[in-house]
């Protein structure tokens, strides 16, 4: 993380930013020689896929995959049939109203009403899922960093990202140019390119969560989904991303859309496998890197396949699932329909009486939202049944009327029925997308004020909480449990900050919009010395010694320090390579931060007991590297 759509954006534009040296020349070759590689596509997930490992995170990554994929079964017939089946029903109605056949029209309007019926209710009982049981999915991966957990009990996501960081992809790949393996050495690339997006852009991420993953876990997630629809809909898909797309006449691409993108193609291998060269690759370096350091229970090639496996089938629905556009008005009846549409107001004007808002958008309670949507829901549902029922009530008036007004009268009618089902639809998917379980929409982002919220530090404020300030970052996590009503990850946190004081990102990258992170601009060469810093911290605040990454931050953050995400990518990869710099890639605790260990948690040192919940239940000063 930051997500995959940014990364694939990073990587598939690596190889014109690479430097033209003799070094770089290379990787341009390695990377242009096979532009659709799923080797340098998924070498860009880094060890994000490993979030998806059944074998550390068992029921946890069990129950949220499983609901994530109910959720995309539920709504996937939805879909089709607005997209798809609605319209020859509608047109089959058209004609029993012009052939005067009241049987049949009413067979096919029973029909539609049983459908819209079916597909509605599953959609609410899948929100209703989360309404009742009132259970954060998020929470059971409370990072073990935070717990103050031994490095041992750790998960590999999280130790991929805090030790030894840049020495496992230098270790990669040593061992692939050894073995003279191209594809390898493209993985290898791509996992580099991670390296640099995440140094870059976890602090982007954090500025906006008000500290770093260890702590807002749940609001890093949701923010990251933000960006990546922001910069799905930012970035035009280049010639080669179209190629390697092998986008079909049954596939519904979208361009500014994550649902319709078909990224997950550029990850894939055949048969939604790991190639075993790969994974053996993975695990080999693991044990070269990590082996003499306490680090979790080590994986086999088979523990790495399957967690590929998981991550591509979720990646696949997300980037394939395409979306239900809200369908177009009709002419409204004409003045001879004026009776009856007013008897047909009369109707369904009771169901909305004390509705209250749904979820698109005010309010900062996430089981609020959630379950103002499913009451929404409830009220369009019985408004498709009233329809229904109203039309076949009514045929025989209906058809009294001149064929035009009929005809333009049963439209309007049948569009009620057919906006009810999408608005179930949208209603429902938003309400999921801002629990971090889905990723938003192109429409979303004209949704105030979680559209600006959420890809901007400087609107942060807009869902709650105070304003975000770089002088006042890290900020402590907030109270947090499995179970009970909770909305902190739409909510900017109002917790006091971790001390001492980190810098949050680049003032350049603060209170901006994603691209600037992304590709905006270069580096500034006096950050380099981030690279070699000793130590977090002066024990001295009077030394201004640059060998303390807190030095190096205030001396060079009024400048784009270590510069875009493309930009900082290319030069690890053209200079650095062989030897890559350990970088904490959450950012933690703050900009260019290395993979220092906490006070009081080292390797051989007995478990920390969490303190309270509402406390940070490790020591954050941090110590030297290892």
């Amino acid at each position: 993380m930051p997500g995959p759509i940014v990364h694939l954006l990073v990587q598939q534009r690596l190889a014109t930013a690479l430097r033209r040296t003799e070094r770089s020349r290379e990787f341009v070759e390695l990377l242009r020689d096979e532009p659709c590689s799923p080797y340098a596509g998924f070498g860009s997930m880094g060890p994000d896929f490993l979030f998806f490992s059944l074998r550390e995170y068992g029921d946890a990554i069990g129950d949220l995959s499983n609901f994530i994929f109910e959720v995309y079964d539920t709504i996937e017939p939805i879909i089709e049939f607005v997209e798809e089946t609605i319209e020859p029903i509608k047109t089959a109605i058209d004609d029993a109203v012009s052939a005067i056949l009241p049987d049949e029209l009413e067979a096919l309007l029973a029909d539609l009403g049983s459908t819209a019926g079916t597909l509605g209710s599953a959609m609410l009982a899948k929100l209703g899922e989360i309404v009742t049981s009132e259970v954060d999915l998020f929470y059971p991966f409370y990072p073990k960093l935070q717990q103050g957990a031994p490095e041992d009990e750790w998960y590999w996501f999280d130790f991929l990202h805090y030790r030894r960081t840049g020495r496992f992809c230098s270790t990669m790949w040593n061992m692939a140019r050894d073995a003279g393996d191209p594809d390898l050495m493209r993985y290898c690339l791509g996992y580099a390119s991670h390296i640099g997006t995440d140094v870059v852009g976890h602090p982007y991420v954090n500025s906006i969560v008000g500290g770093p993953y260890r702590g807002h876990w749940h609001r890093h997630k949701l923010v990251e989904n933000w960006i990546d629809a922001w910069a799905r809909r930012h970035y035009d898909d280049p010639p080669s991303f179209m190629g390697c797309l092998r986008i079909g006449p049954e596939d519904t691409y979208r361009a500014n859309s994550i649902a319709g993108s078909y990224y997950s193609r550029l990850c894939e291998f055949p048969g939604r496998r790991l190639p075993d060269k790969l994974g053996e690759l993975f695990v080999a370096a693991q044990r070269e890197t990590y082996g003499d350091i306490p680090h979790p229970p080590d994986f086999n090639p088979g523990d790495v396949d399957a967690a590929y496996r998981l991550w591509i089938r979720w990646f696949e629905r997300a980037t394939s699932i395409g979306d239900a556009l809200a369908p177009t008005p009709p002419p409204p009846p004409g003045s001879a329909a004026t009776a009856l549409v007013t008897g047909y107001a009369n109707e369904i004007s009771s169901i909305w009486s004390g509705a209250g808002a749904g979820g698109g958008g005010g309010g900062v309670s996430i089981w609020g939202i959630f379950a103002a949507s499913a009451d929404c829901i409830r009220r369009v549902l019985e408004t498709i049944v009233k329809t229904i029922e109203y039309i076949i009530d009514h045929i025989a008036d209906i058809l009294l009327l001149p064929l035009t007004e009929a005809l333009r009268l049963i439209r309007w009618l049948v569009y009620q029925v057919h906006l009810g089902l999408w608005q179930i639809y949208d209603e429902a998917r938003f309400a999921l997308v801002l629990g971090g379980y889905l990723f938003p929409d192109e429409r979303d982002l004209a949704k105030l004020p979680w559209a600006e919220a959420f890809v901007n530090a400087g609107n942060a404020h807009m869902t709650g909480g105070p304003a975000a300030a770089f002088s006042t970052y890290p900020r402590k996590r907030q109270a947090y449990a499995l179970l009970g009503q909770t909305e902190i990850h739409l909510v900017y946190p109002g917790t006091l900050r971790e001390r001492p004081s980190a810098e949050p990102c680049p003032l350049p990258h603060f209170g901006v919009y994603p691209d600037v992170m992304i590709d905006a601009h270069s580096g500034d060469p006096k950050a380099d010395a981030f690279f070699f810093c000793e130590q977090p911290y002066p024990p001295d605040p009077s030394d201004t010694s640059p060998a303390f990454t807190h030095n190096v931050e205030r001396a060079t953050w009024a400048g784009p320090q270590l510069g875009s995400a493309l930009a900082f990518s290319a030069r690890l990869i053209g200079e650095r390579l062989d030897d890559l710099p350990n970088f904490n890639l959450d950012g933690d605790r703050g900009y260019g931060f290395l993979t220092w260990r906490l006070d009081g948690v080292g390797p051989t040192d007995p478990p920390v007991s969490p303190a309270p919940i509402e406390s940070n239940p490790v020591n954050v000063n941090y110590g030297p590297t290892v």
